[in-house]
Order: structure tokens, then C-alpha cells, then sequence
């Protein structure tokens, strides 16, 4: 079959060409897109029961669809959900049942985060929820959904059996003019007025329209976010919620879902490469996250791979802080790079759950958080894995912060096991001379689940450190450690580790200055509450 090229303003203009879609190759000014489904023909009281509602204006280009049934619908085993612009019947995105690869970023981005998404269509009670593929939608802009036949079936809508929705059902919308791209502080909202819908939609504008080193805010009300993240290209970004319970980032992601820590590449790429996190943040400097909740809601698995961080920050001489802030995972929570401060925050996990291939990571005032495994209820964990990649830094410093336990976030996970059965460790090694095992405990509380031993120093099947004799230089260090109460603790029964002295904290880990003077060259790092 030869090849032809029609311009066309959509796809009711195919005719024009004598040729069906099939035999067209579409150059459209927006989107070559899949074809137009047969479209259902059933009209319905659409009153309460969509959102966007029909006809609805102002409406965020991020935002998610809804349509809530007389009972709870099933998924059907075929079929799709369209957004059709109006007014020419273009598909400017197609929504499948089933497992989807989506895209984030903007479009013209140099490089994007591709990552495979369980499904984009979920049901909750009689509330079927439609998420959009990343940046579709266009402003102002009026379009119009297509649910086609079988897609949800067995129910009614405001009670007419409900056979899939098309044109002539008017489920239609219009999309808002675009924000002023001279913003530098806008608000996200997922059920209010304001400049987006998603953290993602925010961070897209401000990436695109602000220079790279102008400093942005983005605003969060308090909600549930439930979205990947991905920062690229924009340095001095904060995120701030409106309160750290209330501000909920969250995603299903994990290794078996997205293999890898995670690295941006080129649109269109056919393999999907944006890793396990819930954010992923690469080539960034001074992002800030504050007063919210990132979560990843894997639970362990023993069948699945189970590592599914919220967090990874991947720049080697990029800066980090987040403050007032918890990240939750079971596996693998935080993966860091280059320089990060943690203040007054919590980190909780499991397995490995604070590590990467850093330089500094402080946790100041912070709360480490080990949970029962979901896995494996009576086991306990491991705090850190350095891969620090310099000897002369000092990797990740806990000050003052108290190390704790609880239950895990599984239905059967219990607590870590405690007292005589401690079996939560400090630290592990990846038992490799490439990296280096830098991790300091300076004037920090632990609770009983952290065995006496401390370190895992080729006990419970793990390798002996890098280096293997620890120094106030470099390796595993500790000092000033107590209980909750405040009561000195015996570090006699310590293995592996240094005990610091009083001058040798003084002299490098007494304040975050000290913790933090080799960023830069040397330039140093004090950043402020």
C-alpha cells in the first residue's frame, strides 16, 4: 500500500481524501492520534454524576475524569476512554483498561520520564476514575469524552442501562486559559480552584516558562496526589504543602513495575527507563520539600520485587532539603546523590531505606522510622546502605534524631521484633571496594529494636564493610547514643564501628556547617530552618 499525506483539521476530514484512517499518515498542527471509536449513541442525565460536569468551563488541563454509576461498575476486558477536541473530532488521547506506558513532562522537554503505570482507569464503590495520559489537553480548548461500549458494564446511569458514551451523550467540557508564564509561585488543588490540579502539571509550567535558576514555589493544598513525579531542568523549586498530614504524594511504583533507580531519555523512547520512584529529580539543584507526605504504597512481596523508593535524587553536586516532611516506603524509601538535609522529618521503611551514592546526607532532628515487613512480619531490617562515593566525605550523618519503630503498612505486617529479639541494624554493606561505607549516629535516641551488635558487620549473611576498620574519617562511626529517654546506652556490644570521641565530634560532626563544608569544593553548604 503506498503512503500519502493528507493536512487534515481531524479526523471527519479523512474523507476529504477519499481514504479511510488506516491508509493515512496524519499531520495534524496538534497530535497525530489513534482512530475515533464507534461512538455509543445513548443520552443520559448526566446531573451530579460527572466530573469535569457536562459542559463544565474553567476546567484544569491536568485534570482527572470521573463518572459515578447507580452501583459499582465492573471493568470491562476491552474497549477504551477518548478525549475528542470538538471541534473537529481529533482523539487527542486514548485510555486503555488494562497496563499503560505514559510520559512525563512537557512536550519539547529535552528529555522526559517514561514509566509503565499499572492502569489509568480505576474503580472505587460506584466511582469509576479516568486518568488522562501526562499534558494531553490543551488550553481553552472545549472536548468531549467517549467511554466506549463494554468498557464498565453491569449498571445504570441516573438510571438508564448504561451502553457507553459518545458525542451525543455530552459529557463535554472546556479547558481554562493558560496561567501567565511570568509566574513564579503557583497552587495546585485536587478538588479546588487554583492553577492545577497536579504537582506534576505545576511543575511542568514552571519548568517550561521560568528560568533555570529563578526561584519557584509551587503551592499544594491539602489532598491526595496520585501521580509520579519528575523534575528536570529547573534548580531553587520548592514544594510546599499545606500541611504535612493533610499534603499526600503517592504511587504504586516498584521494581517489578519499572525496573531501575530511574533516568530520564528521549521521547518516544520505546523502553520505559523512569525508575521505582514516586519522585524522581535529576540534574537539579536546591529542591525543597516541605511541611507534605511522599509515599510509595508497594508493600513487600515475596514474589514480586519489592524495592519502590519515594524519593530519588540524582544529581552528584546538586543540593536536596526537605523539612517538616515524611517519606513512607518499605524498601528502599530514599536513594539520594550529591548533597541532601533532612530537618525535622520523617523516614520510615524497611529494607535498605536510606541509601545511594552519595555525598552528604544529614538527617538533623529527624525521626528514622523502622517498619514490620509485610513480607516477613517477625524480621527486622536495616536502616542504611552507604555507597558513599568518596572516603573524604562523610556520607549520611544522623544529629540528633531518635530512631524508632512500628507497624508496617501491610494488612498481616506486625512490628519490628524488640528487646531480647532485636534484629534491626544500623547499616549494611553492598560488600563492594568501589564505594564506601560512610554513616555516622552522632547524639541520636534508639528504641530496643536496634540490636546491641549495631552494624551488620559480617553477621546475618552480610559482608564486611568498606573500610573495614572504621575511623573519625571514614566508615561506621557513632557517639552520644541514648535511649528514648535520654539515658546513655552501652555501646560496648558494638561490632564494626568507631566510637567517636568528644573532640572528634567537635571537630566535624557538631553542627551542620561542619557536616556540610565540603560542598561546593569546599565553598561549604549551611542551610537554615
Amino acid at each position: 500500500m503506498n503512503r500519502i499525506t493528507c493536512v487534515t483539521t481531524g479526523l471527519l476530514a479523512l474523507a476529504a481524501c477519499g481514504l479511510d484512517d488506516a491508509e493515512l499518515e496524519i499531520s495534524d498542527t496538534t497530535t497525530a492520534s489513534a482512530a475515533l471509536t464507534a461512538q455509543p449513541t445513548t443520552v443520559y442525565n448526566l446531573a451530579g454524576r460527572t466530573s469535569p460536569a457536562a459542559a463544565a468551563t474553567a476546567v484544569n488541563i491536568d485534570t482527572r475524569l470521573t463518572i459515578t454509576f447507580d452501583a459499582a461498575p465492573v471493568l470491562g476486558s476491552s474497549g477504551t476512554v477518548q478525549i475528542v477536541r470538538k471541534t473537529d473530532d481529533a482523539v487527542v488521547d486514548t485510555i486503555n483498561l488494562a497496563r499503560e506506558t505514559d510520559t512525563i513532562g512537557f512536550p519539547g522537554q529535552d528529555r522526559v520520564r517514561i514509566v509503565n503505570v499499572d492502569r489509568l482507569v480505576s474503580i472505587s464503590g460506584n466511582t469509576a476514575t479516568v486518568v488522562p495520559h501526562h499534558a494531553k489537553l490543551a488550553y481553552g480548548t472545549v472536548y468531549y469524552v467517549v467511554i466506549a461500549k463494554g468498557a464498565f458494564t453491569g449498571v445504570a446511569l441516573n438510571g438508564t442501562p448504561f451502553t457507553g458514551i459518545g458525542r451525543a451523550g455530552n459529557w463535554s467540557f472546556t479547558t481554562k486559559p493558560a496561567p501567565s508564564a511570568s509566574l513564579t509561585s503557583l497552587t495546585v488543588n485536587d478538588d479546588g480552584t487554583a492553577d492545577f490540579r497536579t504537582v506534576q502539571g505545576a511543575i511542568d509550567h514552571l519548568t517550561k516558562n521560568i528560568a533555570k535558576d529563578v526561584a519557584v514555589t509551587i503551592n499544594v493544598r491539602n489532598g491526595t496526589y496520585p501521580e509520579l513525579l519528575f523534575v528536570r531542568g529547573k534548580n531553587n523549586l520548592s514544594i510546599v504543602g499545606e500541611s504535612r498530614a493533610g499534603v499526600i504524594i503517592q504511587y504504586r511504583n516498584y521494581e517489578a513495575l519499572n525496573t531501575g533507580s530511574g533516568q530520564a531519555q528521549a521521547a518516544g523512547s520505546a523502553t520505559p527507563t523512569g525508575g521505582r520512584a514516586v519522585l524522581l529529580a535529576e540534574g537539579v539543584d536546591l529542591l525543597t520539600l516541605n511541611n507534605l507526605t511522599i509515599k510509595n504504597t508497594m508493600l513487600r512481596s515475596t514474589t514480586l520485587s519489592s524495592q519502590a523508593e519515594t524519593l530519588y535524587f540524582n544529581n552528584d553536586a546538586g543540593r536536596l532539603v526537605a523539612k517538616n516532611s515524611n517519606f513512607l516506603s518499605e524498601q528502599d524509601t530514599i536513594q539520594l546523590r550529591g548533597y541532601a538535609w533532612f530537618f525535622n522529618s520523617l523516614i520510615a521503611g524497611n529494607v535498605d531505606f536510606i541509601w545511594g551514592s552519595n555525598r552528604v546526607s544529614l538527617f538533623e532532628n529527624c525521626e528514622i522510622r523502622s517498619l514490620g515487613d509485610t513480607a516477613n512480619a517477625s524480621s527486622g531490617g536495616f536502616v542504611v546502605q552507604a555507597r558513599s562515593v568518596s572516603a573524604a566525605d562523610k556520607g549520611f550523618v544522623f544529629l540528633n534524631s531518635k530512631l524508632t519503630h512500628g507497624k508496617g503498612p501491610g494488612p498481616r505486617a506486625g512490628d519490628v521484633p524488640t528487646g531480647a529479639g532485636a534484629a534491626s541494624y544500623l547499616a549494611r554493606s553492598p560488600g563492594t571496594t568501589s564505594s564506601v561505607d560512610n554513616v555516622a549516629f552522632v547524639n541520636c535516641q534508639m528504641d530496643t529494636h536496634i540490636i546491641p551488635v549495631g552494624w551488620a558487620y559480617h553477621v546475618a549473611g552480610q559482608p564486611v564493610p568498606n573500610p573495614a576498620v572504621a575511623t573519625a574519617a571514614s566508615g561506621w562511626r557513632e557517639r552520644g547514643t541514648t535511649n528514648l529517654g535520654g539515658a546513655p546506652l552501652n555501646l560496648a556490644s558494638r561490632v564494626g564501628g568507631h566510637l567517636l570521641t568528644d573532640s572528634e565530634v567537635a571537630g566535624g560532626f557538631s553542627s551542620r556547617a561542619q557536616i556540610l563544608s565540603r560542598f561546593g569544593g569546599g565553598a561549604g553548604w549551611n542551610p537554615v530552618p
